[in-house]
Formats: C-alpha cells, sequence, structure tokens
C-alpha cells in the first residue's frame, strides 16, 4: 500500500515527539487563520569561515541513520512514527515501504538543515525567531502540564458546589414566540400598525407575513435561543402578551410577540455533575498556575513601558 502525505506535515510530525509537540502540530494545521506572520526573511548572512566538523558518531547497532554528525537511532525512529501515527490515523508503522518512505524523508531534511546552517540560512532572523517561538510555547505547556496534572475535584467537592449554588444553576427560560415577517421596514410598519390597534396577530401573520412560519400563523413554538441576535434584542424587553417594534433580520423586516415566558428549570445534580467537575477542575488549575506565576515575579523583576502601548 502506498502512502501520500503533504510533505510539510510529514517533516513537522517526524520531527516532534511527546503530546504537547503533536498537539502544537494540530493546531497548526487546524487553525491557520491563528498563526502569527512571521517578519520578511532576512538576507542570508556571509557564512562565517569554515569551522572544522567534529568527528562524525559511528554506526552503532541501534543507529538507523546518519548524516554528518547527526544520527537517528532505532528508538528515536519509532518515536517519530507514533507521533506520526497521532495525525494520520491510517498510517501504518509496520509497512516497510512507509516506514522507508519516513526515514528517506529524515534523512532528505537533514541534509537540507545541513545545508542551511553551512550556507547561513539557519542563522536568518525569522528562522532564529519562529524556533524560540516553538520552544517557549512547547516549554509552557509542560509547566502548565506538570503544574495542573494531579489536580482533581471530587463528587463531594461538586455536590457542595451544586449545593451552594442550586438557585442560579437552572435550564434557559423557554419563550413562545410568534413572527411577522415583511418585505419592506414601510410594510412592517402598516402592518404593526394594524396589530396594534387590535388585528389577531396570528390571523395577521397567516395572510401578510412572508417568512416561513407564516401557514402555522407565525408560530416558533417555544424558543430557547433566538434565531439571530436582532430578535433577542426584540424579545428582551417584552411581557408576555406584548409585541415588539419593527426591526431589521436575515429574512427582511419583522413583528414578533411574546406569547408566553417560562422560567428555567431547576437542574439535576447527577445531569450536570460532570459538568460541574470538569468546570471546577479547570477553575483550580487555572488557580494553581496563577499562584506559581506570582510566586515567580516574587522572584523575579518584571518592569513594563506601558507608554510605549499608547
Amino acid at each position: 500500500m502506498k502512502y501520500t502525505f503533504p510533505a510539510l506535515l510529514v517533516m513537522l510530525v517526524i520531527n516532534a515527539s511527546g503530546c504537547d509537540a503533536i498537539n502544537a502540530i494540530k493546531e497548526y494545521f487546524q487553525e491557520p487563520e491563528k498563526k502569527s506572520v512571521m517578519p520578511p526573511a532576512a538576507p542570508a548572512s556571509i557564512p562565517e569561515q569554515a569551522k572544522p566538523q567534529p568527528a562524525a558518531p559511528q554506526m552503532t547497532a541501534n543507529v538507523l541513520a546518519r548524516v554528518g554528525s547527526w544520527t537517528i537511532t532505532v528508538e528515536e525512529f519509532n518515536e517519530r512514527l507514533a507521533a506520526l501515527k497521532e495525525v494520520v490515523p491510517d498510517f501504518d508503522v509496520n509497512d516497510p515501504e512507509a516506514k522507508s518512505m519516513i526515514l528517506d524523508e529524515l534523512v532528505n531534511q537533514q541534509m537540507l538543515v545541513l545545508g542551511a546552517e553551512q550556507s547561513g540560512l539557519a542563522r536568518q532572523k525569522d528562522i532564529i525567531a519562529a524556533v524560540d517561538e516553538f520552544r517557549r510555547t512547547l516549554i509552557v505547556r509542560e509547566v502548565a502540564r506538570e503544574l495542573t496534572e494531579n489536580i482533581t475535584v471530587t463528587e463531594e467537592e461538586a455536590r457542595a458546589f451544586f449545593d451552594e449554588n442550586k438557585e442560579s444553576l437552572v435550564g434557559p427560560e423557554e419563550w413562545h414566540v410568534r413572527e411577522i415577517v415583511a418585505s419592506t421596514k414601510a410594510q412592517a410598519t402598516s402592518v404593526l400598525a394594524e396589530v396594534l390597534g387590535g388585528a389577531d396577530f396570528a390571523e395577521t401573520a397567516r395572510v401578510k407575513s412572508t417568512g416561513k412560519s407564516a401557514a402555522n400563523g407565525g408560530d416558533l413554538g417555544f424558543i430557547t435561543q433566538e434565531p439571530f441576535p436582532q430578535m433577542g434584542e426584540a424579545l428582551l424587553p417584552l411581557a408576555a402578551g406584548e409585541v415588539s417594534d419593527v426591526f431589521e433580520g436575515p429574512e427582511g423586516f419583522y413583528i414578533v410577540k411574546l406569547e408566553e415566558k417560562k422560567p428555567g428549570v431547576p437542574l439535576v445534580y447527577e445531569e450536570i455533575k460532570d459538568d460541574i467537575i470538569q468546570s471546577q477542575t479547570l477553575q483550580k488549575q487555572q488557580q494553581v498556575i496563577l499562584d506559581h506565576l506570582n510566586e515567580l515575579k516574587q522572584k523575579t523583576a518584571v518592569e513594563v513601558n506601558a507608554q510605549l502601548l499608547q
């Protein structure tokens, strides 16, 4: 079976090991719009006079490949295969052809790295900055992992939180809503005048609304979340039986009537226990990290020239 992978993916993954490195790579491919744009590459500096290269290490029994002074052992290669498997689940780590392809890619890129180091390309400002940023990210994640890995929230703590906050732990309110949709603001204003003058909202919706709910008298049923933000803003100040002003929405100009409002139902502990444990664990973890930062601030001189931000 032949395997084809994007070269950039392979080059990133097979040079990474450990969960934090893999997570960073996953985020790299999942959220490209959030990546910072590096400054333009500076011209390659003139390489310094070649220095004597260190003696090449011997090809011992567990060394799989060598490029100059760089080597990769069987164990290191297997770590990179496992890392690639995490990102590409269909990759067969036991396929000799696939493994050979990965090893060839490693050797080829190491030759490119060696050439870049010899030419001075590896000393360009943007490359050094990118490597430093990636290193900093991995260090911060590892520190956070070590600080928080043993933090847990017991069921007793979760229950205590529920008992202390049960009055606010309720489901969302339910709103019974009807709507009338018109093509223009003038039409909607005219319809609103009819409704405020005593016309039945549901019947008016059947006859004059252009919305999908017209056949049902504009009835949207009970909703817990508004279909779009402008409707939520129009509904918020209404009491049961009241009608909104005209407002613009996705399909034209709207009028809504709040038929009924039901308060949120109190949540049952067993149904939200896992959510409580998860949120309280996260809160504990955040607090531990903040406490650690405060300790570091006591030992480290930190100065910020806020005026330069103006």
